[in-house]
């Protein structure tokens, strides 16, 4: 097995454990992230990752945990979005009830305004 560039601790590779940027993440034997305490480019989402694993079982059951709070988010606004058109339509009829004129005041003339 390969070494650590930076502090020797012995790590493996799984093709299916990549970045963002398709780069394999370097693991430890037991299949955590190798988190490389002597790492000169270390970031914050590099410790994240066994945060991650060790609350929610890896980064997947994140993702679909996340998925699924979406998914009911999504239907809660389609339903809100569902009476919203609702309301919309009502108030659109009823705003056309109350500037409908009967056909015999269209033939009316119009009063000029502009001698007031």
């Amino acid at each position: 097995m390969p070494n650590c560039n930076y502090c020797g601790t012995e790590i493996k590779f799984d093709g299916m454990v990549r970045s963002q940027t398709g780069k394999m993440i370097p693991l430890l034997p037991n299949g955590e992230k190798h988190d490389c305490p002597k790492n000169p480019y270390k970031t914050k989402s590099s410790t994240d990752f066994n945060r991650n694993k060790q609350m929610y079982g890896g980064p997947q059951n994140d993702i679909l945990e996340r998925q699924a709070r979406l998914e009911t988010e999504m239907d809660g606004l389609k339903f809100q979005m569902k009476q919203l058109t609702k309301i919309v339509e009502d108030y659109g009829e009823a705003l056309a009830e109350k500037s409908f004129k009967p056909a015999s005041e269209l033939d009316a003339e119009i009063p000029d305004e502009s001698t007031n």
